[in-house]
């Protein structure tokens, strides 16, 4: 699904005001290869790791929420149009107010227009006009739980919850254990389907689904390719890149 995006350190500059940065955990191999297969080909895309952290799982969104600010300065060289936090467990730990936070620390700290992972989706379902979402989660209990209070303190009705069983862990997921977890749901009419999970891998279940559920399928790596290309002001190419195919059936 497209070439290995760059990885950038403070020494490493880009092509500059017109790409996607990506601020992702350090283990995750899903964002970078699903944001260049989503986006237009002339859109650079470049792969900020935050640092390694020790502690449980809460720990360490906790302390990447944290390391923003400094792992947003390695991007300053590189210029990018839009920086996206590609973590959105780290959101459900701190609620809408604290995602807001984590939004303005990007941007304050100067490297493009900010975006994370749980505002791409709610941007996303408020142009497709969806409040009604069947959340699809990987995630253990008690973090679940956490996505589902996040989605309906802001405004959503959470019509179910599916778990995707991850024995080995979010990364260990394969595209076709999703395609055939989504085959299996029946969403409601008027229900938009929820992979919540940057590390899960989405784009090739939600392409071989396409419109077979009868109501739009949406993933953390969708929205936020969809909304940082409208972003960079390039909502022309509707018609050149996955991303826009993949909302634009539903718009």
């Amino acid at each position: 699904m497209g070439e290995e995006p760059n990885r950038i350190d403070a020494s490493t500059g880009g092509s500059g005001g017109d790409g996607v940065a990506a601020l992702v955990p350090p283990e995750n191999p899903t964002v970078a290869t699903e944001l260049r297969a989503l986006l237009p080909a002339a859109v650079d895309v470049r792969i900020a790791p935050l640092p390694q952290l020790p502690g449980t799982l809460k720990e360490r969104l906790l302390g990447y929420n944290d390391a923003l600010t400094s792992t947003t300065g390695t991007l300053l060289p590189a210029r990018p149009g839009v920086t996206y936090f590609a973590c959105t467990g780290s959101s459900y730990l701190v609620g809408t107010d604290g995602d807001a936070r984590l939004h303005e620390a990007i941007e304050a700290a100067g490297a493009g227009r900010g975006l994370t992972a749980a505002r791409a989706i709610l941007e996303t379902l408020a142009e497709l006009g969806r409040t009604r979402v069947l959340v699809v989660s990987p995630y253990p209990d008690w973090l679940t739980d956490l996505a589902v209070g996040y989605w309906t303190s802001a405004g959503l009705t959470v019509a179910g919850v599916a778990k995707a069983p991850a024995p080995n862990g979010i990364y260990a997921i394969t595209p076709a254990e999703v395609t055939t977890l989504l085959r299996g749901l029946r969403p409601d009419p008027g229900t938009v389907v929820l992979l919540s999970g940057t590390g899960m891998p989405t784009v090739e279940a939600v392409a071989a689904v396409g419109d077979e559920l009868g109501v739009p399928v949406l993933s953390s790596s969708v929205a936020a390719a969809y909304r940082a290309l409208r972003r960079l002001g390039r909502s022309e190419v509707s018609s050149s890149c996955l991303v826009n195919d993949l909302v634009g059936r539903w718009r």
